[in-house]
């Protein structure tokens, strides 16, 4: 009983003092669920670089982690945005000057801007660098879909009769499909739980078709053949690891 609480005693002297990270610490090993968010860049290849250029992408996800263990398990999305768009779907609205003429009978202001988009599960490994399990090489895959689109940024002041929502599927050439997405990097999960980020790259295959029935710059129907789009990004993220369980071990 003695012992007991001398053990305790000196204990919590070392946490008062900031020392006891030799006797008991927290871990980074319990069950967790890992909340994510990244930001960076694309360029894209294959069909899609001859419809779109580069741009910026936003990503985020949710991930479990069991407890002791190097495995993850979850979802992810990574939205695609650029302005870089190869391909003129509104050259028939333009007068020979290359204006656009709004309802208001004066040109109008319409930029045609890229946006994608890849959703789906996700299931990821870290191999060990150094003393903490859980930081080190990231690997993440995940097979999902992967949609691309034109999206029209309108005039403010008036609007463009042929680009009105019952019009706009008609031009905006979305396609949609199957894909999968590769994540490789670093990821740390720090033992004090503080710094927690995630860094790379990643690149995503897609196997799309046409979703729209009708393609108004053309007068006809899509092509109904497959496209290969391809995109290779680059990104940072920060973690927010939400641990449930003990998180402390104490040795005397």
């Amino acid at each position: 009983m003695r012992t007991a609480l001398l053990q305790t005693a000196l204990f919590t002297l070392l946490s008062t003092c900031g020392l006891a990270q030799g006797l008991a610490g927290a871990k980074n090993l319990d069950n967790a669920l890992l909340v994510n968010a990244g930001y960076g860049v694309f360029s894209s290849a294959g069909d899609l670089g001859e419809r779109f250029g580069s741009g910026f992408a936003i990503d985020g996800g949710l991930a479990y982690l069991p407890r002791n263990s190097s495995w993850q398990f979850g979802v992810r999305a990574v939205y695609g945005f650029g302005n870089e768009v190869k391909e003129d779907v509104l050259v028939d609205l333009r007068t020979r000057d290359g204006f656009i003429i709004g309802n208001q009978r004066a040109p109008a202001d319409v930029q045609l801007r890229h946006r994608q988009l890849f959703l789906g599960p996700s299931l990821g490994y870290t191999f060990r660098i150094g003393s903490n399990q859980r930081s080190g090489i990231n690997l993440r895959t995940s097979v999902g879909y992967f949609a691309n689109w034109i999206k029209f940024q309108e005039d403010p002041v008036q609007a463009v009769e042929p680009l009105l929502d019952e019009y706009r599927g008609g031009y905006d050439r979305l396609t949609a499909g199957p894909a999968w997405y590769q994540f490789i990097g670093y990821q740390t999960l720090a033992e004090n739980r503080r710094i927690n980020f995630y860094l790379g790259g990643d690149f995503t295959v897609a196997s799309t078709t046409h979703q729209r029935l009708y393609d108004i710059p053309t007068g006809t129907p899509p092509s109904d053949g497959r496209r290969l789009d391809i995109t290779f990004g680059a990104r940072i993220g920060l973690i927010v690891p939400l641990y449930f369980g003990e998180g402390r071990e104490i040795f005397y």
